[in-house]
């Protein structure tokens, strides 16, 4: 049974990025699967799976993540269990360097779980 990845074109956009060529030269993907895993005592989202576009800013998911999970105290969120991107990077560019097979690993947790 194929899992179901939707797309989050109906949240609220945000400002809209030329696509310009990546430090290595590459074009940016156009669409990103991203794999949200909740850490502690998170919500776990019904879709784990979704699909946003490589041009959009990493705002944009952290906007989704604090309306899908209610979140009014603050949410942490995490590339691989390692670090958070600022709001300003490019999803695209985050997902070329980060990936896991063809998935973005986005680890997010209510509070601090990672330095």
């Amino acid at each position: 049974m194929a899992e179901q990845v939707d797309d989050i074109d109906d949240i609220e956009e945000c400002e809209e990025v030329p696509v310009i060529p990546t430090n290595s030269g590459l074009k940016r993907p156009d669409k990103v699967i991203v794999h949200l895993k909740h850490v502690g005592n998170a919500p776990i989202l019904k879709k784990q799976k979704i699909r946003v576009s490589g041009k959009d800013r990493f705002l944009k998911l952290i906007d989704y993540l604090q309306k899908a999970t209610s979140a009014t105290n603050g949410l942490f969120i995490y590339i691989n269990s390692a670090f958070s991107p600022t709001p300003d990077q490019i999803i695209g560019d985050i997902y070329e360097s980060f990936k896991i097979g063809e998935e973005l690993i986005v680890n997010y947790a209510l509070t601090e779980a990672w330095g």
